[in-house]
């Protein structure tokens, strides 16, 4: 199982400050645990002033991922108020599959040029080759020239259901119902002005925490920790209060639904 960071608010944050959560999940191994979080690659979406979104991912390395993705950022001043994050620990069924980037998530499915989406996932969908034989348009996977990625299958059931709803949180929900298995998936849809983001956690995972602020922001990981280590000015001084925690030993079925204006970003706020 793998580790999920995401973020949209009006307020961008350095993606260097979500890169340190990122180093702490990849690592992070609890008493029992057999194995860290992450460890067999890293990702990071974020959307641009211009709401276009930069997605860079690598797959595993003789050291850590996540220090390879830092290196490959595009400009070490970014900073983003909508992104969505992820460090890899596949699956038994996909050990084989480590060494390539196209199956390491996050997810960006660009079936349909009109929307924007991104999903990340921890767990395993157990029905995930019946669930791509129920799609009912022409998708093109990234992961399928390796290994069809059960996580690739959710980012196009969500473009494909987003499409014919038009409401992220219905396409969510049927998502929620049509998904087997010990997961947390968080998909994130911008369009226009607005973002949403939208959480599913069914049975024993990671774990999942999340906070709000008062403008309805949301920040969440699948570990408290870092957020706590890295972010702790932001959670402060905009009054974050959180609202899910869910550990690793906690089984849990929920879905939470977020949506936010998205104006254009207003100057970085220093978080040091």
């Amino acid at each position: 199982m793998c580790g999920i960071f995401a973020y949209m608010g009006n307020q961008p944050i350095k993606i260097t400050q979500v890169i340190q959560v990122l180093r702490s999940l990849e690592t992070d191994q609890e008493p029992g645990e057999p194995t860290p979080v992450g460890g067999h690659g890293a990702g990071i979406a974020y959307q641009n002033p211009n709401h276009k979104i930069t997605l860079i991912k690598v797959a595993k390395t003789n050291g850590s991922p996540t220090n390879t993705l830092k290196q490959q950022l595009l400009s070490p001043t970014a900073s983003s108020s909508i992104i969505l994050a992820h460090v890899r620990r596949a699956s038994p069924q996909f050990l084989d599959t480590i060494q390539y980037a196209e199956c390491t998530q996050p997810y960006q499915p660009q079936c349909r040029p009109d929307l924007t989406i991104l999903t990340a996932h921890n767990g395993y969908v157990e029905n995930y080759q019946q669930l791509k034989t129920q799609l009912t348009g022409k998708h093109n996977f990234e992961s399928e020239q390796i290994k069809l990625i059960d996580s690739e299958v959710i980012a196009h059931i969500i473009e494909e259901q987003v499409t014919k709803t038009k409401k992220p949180t219905k396409a969510t929900h049927t998502l929620y119902g049509k998904a087997q298995g010990p997961n947390t998936i968080v998909t994130l849809h911008t369009h226009a002005d607005q973002a949403h983001l939208n959480v599913i956690h069914k049975g024993k995972t990671r774990g999942l925490t999340t906070w709000t602020d008062p403008e309805n922001a949301v920040l969440l990981c699948s570990r408290q920790e870092p957020i706590q280590t890295t972010f702790n000015t932001l959670l402060k001084e905009n009054n974050y209060q959180q609202i899910i925690h869910i550990t690793r030993n906690d089984t849990a079925n929920l879905e939470a639904h977020f949506t936010i204006n998205t104006p254009t970003q207003s100057p970085l706020k220093s978080d040091e």
